[in-house]
């Protein structure tokens, strides 16, 4: 699908707007997106983190479980970003990356299906979402073993053949 580049400019912004919703593999999605990450994504997704945690509050009311999931990834982010470049994360760097394109990809406005669309505007946020949790889950069971956190609350539910590919 052939799709002008998104404003912003963004090497991230042009990569989703190549997307199309039939048939997405999310997996695929995310791994990408994961790669693209830059020094640049990251350290604007710092400086905006306390828009992006309103944005996140709105979400609660109406989309409790993606609102708990994305303030997950926030500080999961936060805790990593906090960590001096130059010493040994404890967080593998595809963790790290795929976290920030969740991040940034249900904090923009370019989105596969916009957010304002009534009942399935954050589907594809939710999407993404739980795919970075499902690629990553040992390391996030970790970070919630080693802060106090329940990642049972957090944690995908197990795929199912039904369930596996969304019905869009």
């Amino acid at each position: 699908m052939n799709h002008p580049k998104p404003r912003d400019g963004s090497v991230l912004a042009h990569y989703i707007s190549q997307f199309s919703l039939v048939g997405i593999d999310y997996e695929r999605f995310v791994e990408g997106g994961g790669k693209l990450v830059s020094r640049e994504d990251s350290s604007e997704l710092r400086s905006a983190l306390g828009d992006f945690r309103r944005k996140i509050s709105g979400l609660r009311q109406t989309h409790p479980q993606l609102a708990a999931r994305l303030e997950f990834l926030a500080n999961f982010f936060a805790s990593d970003a906090a960590i001096d470049p130059e010493t040994v994360r404890s967080a593998p760097e595809k963790t790290g990356h795929e976290t920030i394109f969740a991040l940034l990809y249900a904090a923009k406005d370019i989105d596969l299906i916009p957010d304002h669309m009534p009942e399935i505007g954050y589907c594809d946020d939710s999407s993404v979402v739980e795919t970075v949790l499902t690629r990553n889950a040992t390391v996030f069971e970790h970070y919630c073993a080693t802060h106090g956190l329940k990642w049972d609350a957090l944690k995908p539910e197990p795929a199912t053949e039904a369930a596996a590919e969304p019905n869009i």
